[in-house]
């Protein structure tokens, strides 16, 4: 059942296929098929499954062959129809896309109108609400692009507020979406995207829950992740229907952060998503297990206008009305059916179109049967949480991260932070008022587990490089259910202590806890690109320039700042490999192309800094942090002081789950400037230093000693 999903969902082009709630089919698939006891009976229940859904595909025994009847071509009325993938389209923002040809409003050339309401509770200058509409061209270039920086919404009314560009003959997709710029809040519902063409009257284009009615916490179909800021759904206040989402920053800390909390999707401007010619008899034979084999169409001819639902044959009618009809009780992972529908779902979406298999030691295969053994065993969401983060970390994939919804539950962190300093963990920070726990202390037990044994505990259930699991393991060890206390035993000096520390805190402690920007040796300046934004480093820009060297220190997420690299350089500068597979065939076979637009080109600005230039770096930098840190390695702008960084970058895609679960993970390949591998590896040193306990207990910044004496020499 679970490959004969993927095959049905992802490549077979039927009408019947685009307009399933995939999700709710899995549920009830999995009902159906887990009881079947010989193939010929699990046969029967694939075909009264699936048949419905895509007529022309067929499924047969071990001694069968499928009918080679062809499918009629070339009729008049007819249109080729196939699936083209721009990596997988799941709902969200960003490079990724999934298209039906001929089944696809072509809207380029076209005028196009955002409609959204909003109201805002903001204070001060530059905390405003903004709608935002981009068109995005090729090779990362930007068409109309519209942000209403010159009228921002502060009203506490709810109001009609638009954008009308236009969209050029040669774009590829439209962004579009609201945010809150700088602190306060800003609720938004009820979005509206319509095009014209030469003064026609305007015309809806479907776009993803509108209204963001869909969601248990985040809304459906909505990207909304930027780090800083939180993103709830509403019950009360909508301005129409019974849910809005609202958008906050959250607290002051050194977490990742951005000067906006934005929300966003696109939807692609033209009918096809890539140039790819294939025959309209072109199909797949797979082995699907237990004997049973599936031959399943790519291509269909179809008529020229897609059908509405309700004109659809009568079986997919009667299935869509069983699905409607069977509501799974619990609806949460306590329910076996959910917990195995949610596995068929994560395990072919990653299956088809995650783009590091080739550099990975996993055989995802056999991951499949241990996460439907480990489903199987599991009582609990909590339980099921645990297959799912497994299943990820199978995946070796830094942005590899399961979420799981529980209303009424949050997570909060200990006032302390943790590193894995000369094989021992010791604590690096501490905001533990009654200094019970103090920087320097080895911690010995957590909750009466050795620590390292939790440490490695924590390490199986993180996705990603050596260096980035380990770094992610540290901070989870803090992490936990808001207000739960944990038992911890240290060593400061010759003495042990038993201590217990309640988890209080919304985000991780903050790592650097001195100005951002600081004068840190004789005509040498520091940069924390951790937490100063780019106008506050601007004026600063001209005593930069002068100085005998900076300090850039991306020993994590920068705060989108990258425009630095371009007072760095005499030449334009350019950032690594971006790589979207373009996806016709399943199983990551015969992959047809890559889209490798969208890389940054970066010119040179003045003032330009003439100094030595060195940067701080660790496992903690990813994703955005390796793009930056990427042009300083290949273009030899700095040196690079520190230890290596995550080793994951690309743009993340993600989905949603049955019970409540969400998925993240990296969509595209990247590869570095010559073409090798980035992924695992990451940005390395050009001096690699380590910390030391003495240091630690001092109170020493060794890698920013490091970074003063290049300077100084």
């Amino acid at each position: 059942f679970a490959r004969l999903y993927g095959y049905v969902r992802f490549f077979h082009p039927s009408d019947e296929a685009s307009q399933i709630d995939w999700d709710q089919f899995a549920v009830y698939g999995v009902q159906k098929v887990k009881a079947a006891r010989s193939s010929q009976e699990l046969k029967q229940n694939l075909e009264e499954l699936f048949l419905p859904i895509a007529p022309t595909i067929q499924i047969y025994g071990e001694h069968e062959q499928p009918d080679t009847e062809q499918p009629v071509s070339g009729q008049p009325g007819l249109k080729e129809v196939i699936w083209r993938h721009k990596g997988v389209g799941l709902g969200r923002t960003g490079p990724y896309r999934s298209l039906r040809t001929n089944r696809t409003p072509d809207i380029q050339g076209m005028r196009i109108r955002l409609e959204g309401y909003v109201r805002t509770e903001v204070s001060g200058p530059d905390n405003q609400g903004q709608l935002r509409l981009r068109v995005n061209l090729p090779n990362g270039q930007t068409g109309f692009f519209d942000t209403m920086q010159d009228r921002p919404i502060t009203s506490q009314e709810w109001k009609r507020y638009e954008i009308v560009g236009d969209v050029a003959e040669n774009a590829t997709a439209v962004v579009f979406g609201c945010f809150l710029k700088g602190s306060g809040k800003v609720w938004i519902d009820d979005f509206q995207l319509s095009v014209s063409e030469e003064g026609d009257a305007w015309t809806p284009l479907p776009i993803v829950n509108p209204g963001f009615e869909e969601g248990a916490d985040k809304p459906e179909g909505w990207w909304a992740n930027s780090q800083g800021y939180t993103y709830q759904l509403q019950q009360s206040g909508a301005f129409a229907g019974s849910k809005c989402l609202l958008i906050k920053n959250a607290p002051e800390t050194d977490s990742p952060g951005a000067s906006f909390g934005t929300v966003s999707q696109s939807v692609s401007t033209a009918s096809k998503l890539f140039d790819y010619t294939a025959g309209p008899s072109e199909s797949i034979s797979k082995q699907i297990g237990a004997g049973l084999s599936c031959e399943i169409p790519l291509v269909l001819m179809l008529e020229r206008e897609a059908p509405a639902a309700e004109d659809l044959p009568e079986p997919f009618r009667e299935l869509v009305s069983q699905l409607e009809n069977t509501d799974p009780e619990p609806a949460t992972a306590a329910n076996e059916d959910i917990r195995l529908a949610a596995i068929v779902i994560t395990w072919n979406i990653l299956h088809h179109f995650y783009p590091y298999f080739d550099v990975i030691p996993t055989d995802w295969n056999a991951e499949l049967t241990a996460a439907f053994r480990r489903a199987l065993e599991d009582k609990s969401p909590e339980d099921f949480h645990k297959t799912l983060k497994l299943l990820l970390a199978a995946l070796h994939d830094g942005h590899g991260r399961v979420s799981h919804i529980e209303p009424g539950s949050e997570n909060a962190c200990l006032p302390i932070s943790f590193s894995q300093v000369e094989g021992e963990i010791v604590v690096t920070g501490s905001t533990d008022l009654d200094g019970k726990v103090q920087r320097g202390d080895i911690l010995l037990t957590v909750d009466g587990v050795e620590s390292k044994q939790a440490l490695a505990e924590a390490e199986r259930f993180v996705s990603g490089s050596p260096q980035w699991k380990k770094y992610r393991a540290l901070r989870d060890l803090a992490s936990g259910k808001k207000g739960s206390s944990v038992a911890l035993e240290v060593r400061r000096g010759e003495e042990t202590l038993e201590v217990t520390v309640v988890r209080n805190q919304d985000w991780p402690i903050a790592a650097r806890e001195e100005p951002a920007i600081r004068e840190v040796g004789e005509d040498t300046f520091y940069v924390d690109l951790t937490r100063a934004e780019m106008p506050e480093i601007s004026k600063w820009l001209d005593q930069l320039a002068a100085a005998n060297g900076v300090i850039f220190d991306l020993r994590g997420y920068p705060k989108g700042n990258h425009e630095v690299i371009s007072h760095l350089t005499d030449k334009p500068v350019q950032s690594a490999i971006w790589m979207v597979p373009q996806i016709v065939y399943p199983d990551r076979e015969n992959i047809v192309g890559w889209d490798t637009s969208g890389r940054w080109l970066l010119q040179p600005r003045r003032p330009k800094l003439k100094g030595k230039i060195v940067f701080l770096t660790d496992a903690g930098a990813i994703s955005y942090a390796e793009s930056f840190m990427g042009i300083i390695e290949h273009y030899q702008l700095a040196e690079i002081v520190g230890e290596p960084t995550a080793g994951t970058n690309g743009n993340v895609n993600s989905f949603s789950l049955p019970g409540n679960y969400q998925i993240r993970w990296t969509g595209m390949k990247v590869l570095k400037h010559d073409e090798s591998q980035h992924h695992l590896i990451g940005i390395q040193p050009t001096v690699p230093v380590s910390r030391t306990l003495k240091a630690v207990s001092e109170g020493r910044d060794e890698v920013l000693e490091k970074a003063l004496g290049l300077i100084e020499r």
